[in-house]
């Protein structure tokens, strides 16, 4: 019960820490904060487990924050006494995030520094040689700083912390991680935050832990019906693109929107295709700089934008089969995919995992995920803390094989957990299928391909390292900007608005809010103007002609 749990002013935190917990809104702790914040300032190693959205960020980092704040009570020299190591830019830019939040009345005692990628190793050197507190980082970038002496992981370093540990090895920092362990004290205190306990966590656990307390604290990965609803429809290629079209443009799905397909291509395909009825999404594109992405995530977040379309981890490539990190050097390379649209991408970038999408409403797989581990972090981005939400996938001949896997794991979880059918009946939308067809025929490959090309050309024009380049050769900038317009796709003005007689008869009930009111005009003092309108009728000829006969006086 919520009067038995134990609260945060009870857990022995600095008063300036209780403060910035007040101020996030924070009431109580989540389930994984009470167990693990009193464990860790026992100083206690730490595997916890908890589905994503169950705070596992916070529950590292105020026993980290307390614990520097302790040492400098009595130890005055700076140094690094923190390191976390993230898979992920954009969960490096969140971490910080929140540590900054949580030092607001601290933050002259307790500094941090993002080192997860935002510009070049030596670029960053200077913030590293002011010894923040706190480092965090991909496992590549911060070894890449071991090995130029800009970071030193000397005696000074108290505590490690390995979140989102199963996608690490995955996304290729194996060899990094060994790496860094030799550079590390003998002695420190070490946290493994994950969503899942895999064979790669239990490795790194003996690698990186010392007599660990291991908290499994929810037996199912995902929510169960009363907070997540998961539904699943069949259908085919088309039919897909059919029945999105249908759920977004009358209003069927409400609310913030994820939606998740296989690849970069399909990003675009599907942005393209619904811009032809004017309906706005943004895509999370893994070949833009991490600024750019938090930026969208940042907007997002902040309500400019409803849908955004994106892929995960597994989009990338075969990142398991062995992607190399950007900064390493002197690594067996891969074979070259021979796929043009995985080609450049960020192999540090992931949307299913890592970003803190907040307040979504819906996800909604258009391609299935290719496993189980995907399907529960791209599922897991709703319905996160005590919100509820709802997932739809949509599921194709081919991809039954997957569907029987995902719900056999999830009811050996929890029975509640499973996927119901959801109840559409496609026959009934039949009306917008040749609107969708005449749509398709303008998404083509070369629409695609100019799509991402015109939002690469944009992003060079916002580019901050760009922006002195340009000062010294504005030719070169006029040139850019006047370069020819490109058009994907031809909007077509008839798709954009849904005529009543196609909307089916079950959903007018449903779809009524949003269609078009007539207006009436007013008047400067509120009164209807309706004088006009009679006024024109009655001198209508048609109407106010009125044929008497002839009137003939001489005969």
């Amino acid at each position: 019960m919520a009067a038995d749990r134990l609260q945060f002013h009870e857990m022995g935190l600095d008063d300036r820490l209780l403060k910035a917990i007040a101020d996030l809104g924070w009431a109580q702790p989540t389930l994984i904060q009470e167990k693990a914040i009193p464990l860790a300032l026992d100083g206690k190693d730490l595997l916890a487990r908890a589905r994503t959205g169950s705070g596992k960020t916070a529950a590292y980092a105020v026993p980290v924050i307390q614990r520097i704040l302790t040492c400098k009570e009595t130890v005055r020299e700076q140094a690094v006494r923190g390191l976390v190591l993230v898979p992920t830019k954009e969960l490096g830019h969140q971490v910080r995030t929140m540590i900054c939040q949580l030092t607001a009345y601290c933050a002259r005692d307790v500094r941090v520094a993002d080192i997860s990628g935002k510009a070049e190793v030596s670029a960053q050197r200077p913030i590293l040689m002011e010894k923040p507190d706190i480092v965090v980082g991909t496992p590549s970038r911060v070894h890449a700083h071991v090995n130029a002496k800009n970071l030193v992981l000397d005696s000074a370093l108290e505590m490690l912390v390995v979140d989102e540990a199963d996608l690490l090895f995955s996304f290729g920092f194996e060899s990094d991680l060994k790496s860094l362990i030799c550079h590390l004290p003998k002695i420190y205190q070490a946290f493994l935050m994950s969503a899942t306990l895999n064979d790669d966590v239990q490795a790194l656990k003996e690698l990186v832990l010392h007599n660990p307390v291991t908290l499994k604290l929810q037996g199912s990965q995902l929510p169960d019906s009363s907070q997540l609803q998961q539904y699943s429809v069949k259908c085919e290629e088309e039919n897909k693109f059919l029945l999105i079209y249908t759920l977004l443009k009358l209003g069927l799905v409400r609310g913030k929107t994820l939606i998740f397909v296989s690849d970069m291509d399909r990003c675009y395909r599907l942005k393209l295709f619904l811009e032809q009825f004017a309906i706005p999404t943004c895509v999370l594109n893994s070949e833009l700089p991490v600024h750019s992405r938090c930026h969208i995530i940042s907007q997002f977040n902040q309500g400019f934008y409803d849908y955004i379309i994106a892929t995960d981890e597994h989009g990338l490539g075969n990142q398991k089969a062995g992607s190399q990190s950007a900064e390493g050097q002197g690594k067996k390379k891969k074979k070259r995919t021979t796929s043009k649209s995985a080609t450049g991408k960020d192999k540090e970038y992931g949307v299913s995992r890592g970003i803190d999408f907040q307040n979504v409403s819906n996800v909604i797989n258009f391609d299935f995920p290719p496993s189980v581990e995907s399907y529960i972090h791209r599922v897991g981005r709703t319905a996160r803390g005590d919100n509820s939400g709802t997932a739809l996938t949509l599921v194709s001949i081919s991809e039954l094989p997957l569907l029987e896997e995902v719900e056999n794991a999830l009811t050996g979880d929890n029975a509640d957990c499973a996927l119901k059918p959801y109840g559409f009946k496609m026959e009934e939308i039949e009306g917008f299928r040749y609107r969708c067809r005449d749509a398709m025929r303008s998404v083509t490959k070369q629409a695609v391909k100019e799509a991402r090309l015109k939002e690469i050309k944009q992003e060079l024009l916002n580019s901050e390292k760009l922006k002195a380049y340009f000062e010294d050769n504005p030719r070169d900038l006029q040139l850019l900007r006047h370069d020819k317009d490109l058009h994907p796709a031809i909007i077509k003005p008839h798709l954009r608005n849904v005529p009543d007689y196609l909307i089916p008869a079950t959903l007018k009930s449903l779809v009524r809010p949003f269609s078009k009111k007539k207006r009436t005009k007013l008047n400067p003092k509120g009164v209807v103007k309706t004088a006009f309108k009679k006024n024109k009728r009655s001198k209508n000829p048609l109407k106010s002609f009125c044929y008497t006969g002839k009137k003939n006086g001489g005969k």
